[in-house]
């Protein structure tokens, strides 16, 4: 059993990641093997992700006073905290696909921007394209209407030479 002085040092811990993350999603890793729970960590660590696993009353009591106050609503039995600052939508699609994949585990609900999240909010969240992803989309997005105006001027710069060519053959023929 923690001691006092161990549960104030995790409910501080949690606090400090309530205070520096975007979403909060709670999951139920029952029935996951150490091997399984350790190869999930990693696969969020590549994501910019992290998984706790605390007391429900140690979250309960970090979250009380932040925004992911209503996190309460959806502890109930063993729960894993699944939290990053980075992306908000990758940990939910990194969680979704590893349960998918092993046929166990499920999301509980999260919390994001304040607002509680069930689990097919959470799925959708998981669906979106991810911040790089978006970026992508949005310097492409910008560089098609460049490159356009580069060919266009490429075709008016060759057409003027074009011109210039045939104005100096008739200019040669007229005289």
């Amino acid at each position: 059993m923690a001691t006092k002085e161990k549960k104030q040092e995790i409910v501080q811990e949690l606090e400090r990641i309530f205070s520096q993350t975007e979403v909060a999603i709670v999951a139920d890793l029952n029935g996951f093997t150490v091997e399984e729970i350790t190869k999930f960590r990693r696969k969020l660590d590549k994501d910019e992700a992290k998984c706790r696993i605390a007391k429900n009353t140690l979250i309960k009591l970090a979250s009380k006073d932040s925004k992911f106050a209503q996190i309460s609503e959806v502890l109930h039995g063993p729960s894993a905290l699944i939290y990053s600052s980075a992306d908000p939508a990758q940990p939910a699609k990194t969680a979704v696909e590893y349960f998918k994949s092993l046929k166990k585990g499920s999301i509980r609900g999260a919390v994001f921007e304040g607002k509680l999240l069930n689990e097919s909010d959470v799925k959708a969240l998981a669906s979106l394209p991810s911040k790089h992803e978006l970026l992508s989309q949005i310097v492409s997005s910008l560089a098609a209407p460049t490159s356009g105006i580069v060919s266009i001027l490429n075709t008016i710069i060759g057409d003027i030479g074009n011109l210039a060519e045939e104005v100096a053959k008739k200019n040669n023929n007229a005289a």
